[in-house]
């Protein structure tokens, strides 16, 4: 059986960590951070959003009301909020409150550690609150893998050591030391992982899915031997199931049938070793398991919408203007 190759993990055999897999194909680093204090009854609303968000309650009471939700998330001492969904929110000390503009709130306030109200009073809060950014390119795999809203209350597991990471993260995100953003991006990766791996932390989709005895072995031998030829058959055997047991279960968590992921995930995989790479497509293509260039490519082409040599030729084009014009929006 032909090994999966050096771009596709980084690990030796025979580990299979699909968590792993994804986060390195979201290419997670640090964004901004903050420590904020606050006194009395407020409430600010905030646009629309492109990368994921954070909230560590450190001290008194929050309520989060996302748009389109029911309820607000009531967050309390120690608990931590991640928000992907990238739809307009209120934070608030009581939802009932009109929403001020929260933009134009911060942009009035000055330091690393934003203060407003009477942050002496009984009512003060303390939070830490900031983005991590992603590659916006792999957006639809962040919307497969995590949920919209992510609420880990402060006698969950993994609570403490998410909140301790999170209050080094601002605190190295602000520093002007060397090395602070080597650092800051590798907190940002540890700190979504111990969010991400907490028991419970999603009752269905993908998390779910990983979460599960019979479903989650399913994923690690896909993502373990993505160039194997897997029938619905043989993986149904490798985790002691039933054909028909395997293809309503995945399908009920994952979103799509066991064949269809393994087919995405290859394609994901292609995608990442032409951008980076250039490991010519006959070798992409075998390592993936595909019998010639020719079927690689006709499944690249129905997938990505061009041949794999154009895919490269474009993607490495945008990638080259971005670095040269890192502060302007360039989409592809």
């Amino acid at each position: 059986m032909l090994r999966p190759p050096p771009f596709m993990r980084d690990r030796p055999e025979p580990a299979s960590d699909p968590l792993s897999d994804v986060l390195a194909l979201l290419e997670v680093r640090s964004g901004a951070a903050l420590r904020m204090t606050a006194g009395g009854p407020w409430a600010l609303r905030f646009p629309a959003y492109p990368y994921l968000k954070f909230i560590a309650l450190l001290r008194g009471d929050l309520y989060v009301q996302v748009e389109g939700d029911a309820q607000p998330y009531r967050l309390e001492a120690g608990d931590c909020l991640l928000m992907r969904s990238g739809r307009p929110y209120i934070a608030a000390t009581d939802p009932a409150l009109p929403a001020q503009d929260g933009v134009a709130h911060f942009a009035a306030l000055r330091g690393d550690t934003m203060m407003w109200g009477d942050p002496d009073g009984a009512d003060r809060m303390d939070m830490i609150a900031g983005r991590f950014e992603f590659d916006a390119l792999q957006r639809d795999l962040l919307e497969q893998v995590v949920p919209p809203e992510l609420h880990i209350r402060a006698d969950a597991q993994a609570a403490p050591a998410l909140r301790a990471l999170l209050a080094l993260y601002g605190k190295e995100a602000n520093a002007p030391d060397a090395g602070a953003r080597l650092v800051t991006d590798g907190l940002a990766r540890i700190a979504l992982v111990q969010a991400l791996r907490e028991p419970g932390s999603a009752q269905h989709g993908w998390l779910a899915a990983l979460a599960d005895q019979k479903i989650g072995a399913a994923l690690r031998l896909l993502h373990g031997a993505p160039e194997r030829r897997w029938s619905v058959e043989a993986l149904a055997q490798e985790v002691a199931m039933s054909r028909s047991a395997l293809a309503l279960r995945f399908r009920q968590l994952v979103g799509m049938a066991p064949l269809q992921y393994l087919q995405a995930w290859r394609m994901r995989l292609a995608r990442q070793a032409l951008r980076a790479e250039d490991t010519p497509v006959a070798t992409i293509a075998w390592r993936l398991g595909y019998a010639s260039e020719s079927a690689f490519s006709a499944a690249f082409k129905r997938s990505s919408g061009c041949a794999p040599g154009m895919y490269r030729q474009k993607k490495r084009a945008t990638d080259a203007a971005r670095a040269r014009h890192p502060d302007e929006a360039i989409t592809s």
